[in-house]
């Protein structure tokens, strides 16, 4: 947690407006720039491809449906490790086995292209794409799913910078390559060479320099490169298996709506292979646009402010602080959390307001059409409290809530896929609600579960019992994982 700390209570120090805004402008840059920069990238490609592409409307949505694609279902296979991922590196760094570090990196990326082969072959059971595209659909996606791993470590090993920056440069040349490609090589495009391959070879290219660029960083923050136990943390499962429910059935319940609704009405198949909502996707992706404010406030608040009182409060708890003293550092400390949290919640819900009000002449710009608008609006309001809902479940896990943080994704999941089922039916009218609702009564429940918690915070803090794995099945797989791996 106190990563970036040290720089942002830098910036706060200096009583100036400019250093406020930097320290915001670098909260925002490390936090939320890496997705809010692949989110933007494939914003923008769609639009170039849609408004000024001499590519025919098909080629342009095979384009637009390949990257969505791809980056949809590598957040979900990131989900199956990435919690227990950050956990055990967090260990490392704790206890200062650096020399485990590179290992693991090794290990999730073969878990993750492993995984991620499955993946594609169930794609390819069902595709009727072209060879070329699938060949260049699996690059594409394996490229996006080792990006999440190299900044997963890198996150850890706390290197923000080279992780926006990579996610920068890699999004304009993205960008760029589209736009070249698009304006300029376009007519000779023929034969086997579809307009479709070569707008995803051009956005492809920027994913891979954005690789380029992690992996480079990678060799630069991690320079003990042992190739012993790499799978080693693959025992975290059975240690921490709610650390496993948290991040995969959030990161499902993140895109359940979407996949219902590909089946309901408005929902299409292109090219028998792909099915997508143009109206309902278009609206969920942009109005996650909507909740920077809250990843940056919470970055600034938690590293300036709550961590200071955070780390009183467990220091005298682990070291043997007085009684007074501790209870002096828990009520400063929940005080702290009182007060960031208010702020959060009325500094986005204003911005989310402001957004509702002015979506029609926001969205206007983009010359959609109004049932993307109204929709939008709605799934608005449900990224509002998925924010929300992700920022009190990271708040729990600092706390070692696990099983309320699982619960939590687990309310999160269901509540978004059965309202989702629910809700269908009604066609248009519905569309965005169920996400609305769903989150908001997660939201509900998360906020209730983290007050319950921390309002028995000495009891969780000094009476915490460890009880050993139910299962030592992960352990015995890296076991003979890395036998065969030596």
């Amino acid at each position: 947690m106190a990563g970036i700390g040290f720089k942002l209570q830098k910036l706060f120090q200096e009583d100036y407006f400019s250093s406020r805004l930097k320290a915001y402008a670098f909260a925002g840059l490390v936090t939320s720039g890496p997705w809010l920069i692949v989110i933007l990238t494939i914003a923008v490609t769609q639009w170039l491809t849609t408004f000024l592409s001499i590519a025919s409307f098909e080629e342009r949505t095979t384009f637009n449906l390949v990257v969505s694609y791809s980056f949809i279902f590598s957040q979900v296979l990131l989900g199956i490790q990435q919690l227990v991922v950050t956990r055990y590196l967090a260990d490392c760094f704790y206890e200062k086995r650096y020399e485990d570090l590179f290992p693991a990196f090794l290990g999730m990326t073969k878990m993750t292209m492993a995984l991620g082969s499955i993946a594609f072959l169930i794609f390819l059971s069902f595709s009727k794409l072209p060879f070329l595209l699938n060949g260049l659909i699996f690059i594409l996606f394996m490229t996006i799913n080792l990006i999440w791993v190299h900044f997963l470590f890198l996150s850890a090993a706390k290197f923000y910078q080279a992780v926006a920056y990579s996610f920068l440069i890699g999004g304009i040349v993205a960008v760029g390559s589209v736009l070249l490609i698009d304006r300029y090589l376009m007519e000779y495009v023929t034969g086997i060479v579809t307009p479709s391959l070569a707008l995803t070879a051009g956005f492809t290219f920027g994913m891979v320099i954005t690789l380029f660029g992690l992996f480079t960083s990678m060799l630069l923050t991690f320079p003990q490169r042992g190739t012993k136990n790499q799978f080693t943390y693959l025992s975290y499962f059975d240690r921490y298996p709610a650390l496993f429910w948290t991040s995969f059935l959030y990161n499902i319940g993140v895109w359940v709506g979407n996949w219902v609704i590909w089946f309901s009405d408005g929902g299409a198949v292109h090219l028998g292979t792909f099915r997508y909502h143009p109206l309902y996707d278009t609206a969920i992706f942009l109005s996650y646009l909507t909740v920077i404010p809250t990843m940056t406030i919470f970055v600034v608040s938690v590293e300036t402010r709550f961590y200071e009182r955070y780390r009183i409060f467990y220091g005298y708890a682990n070291e043997g602080g007085t009684l007074d003293q501790v209870e002096k550092a828990r009520d400063a400390m929940l005080l702290v959390l009182r007060q960031e949290l208010q702020r959060l919640f009325r500094n986005q819900g204003l911005f989310t307001l402001f957004t509702l009000l002015f979506a029609s002449t926001l969205l206007g710009y983009l010359a959609l059409p109004e049932a993307t608008i109204s929709i939008f609006q709605m799934t608005t309001i449900g990224a509002f409290s998925n924010a929300m809902v992700l920022v009190l479940t990271l708040l729990l896990l600092y706390f070692e809530d696990q099983k309320g943080a699982a619960w939590i994704s687990c309310v999160f999941f269901f509540s978004n896929g059965i309202l989702a089922l629910l809700i269908a039916p009604f066609g248009f009218s519905g569309y965005g609600l169920s996400f609305a609702i769903g989150s908001t009564l997660t939201f509900a429940f998360a906020l209730m579960r983290l007050i319950h918690y921390v309002s028995d915070i000495d009891y969780h803090t000094f009476c915490r019992m460890v009880l050993p794995p139910r299962s030592m099945r992960f352990t015995r797989w890296s076991e003979r994982l890395n036998r065969s791996w030596m």
